[in-house]
């Protein structure tokens, strides 16, 4: 047991971290988008009472 690994690693590499953070961003405002826009849809088309 002398080579343990160390719990925590260096931290990772900023420019990778803040790429991924706008990957994911991005994909969640434009699902967002879409999704309003056919719930929108729904709403129009179907009549709720």
């Amino acid at each position: 047991m002398a080579d343990q690994k160390p719990l925590f690693k260096t931290p990772y590499d900023i420019k990778d971290v803040s790429a991924l953070f706008v990957i994911v961003a991005l994909v969640l405002i434009i699902s967002a988008i879409i999704g309003n826009n056919l719930f929108g849809w729904f709403q129009e088309n179907i009549n709720f009472g």
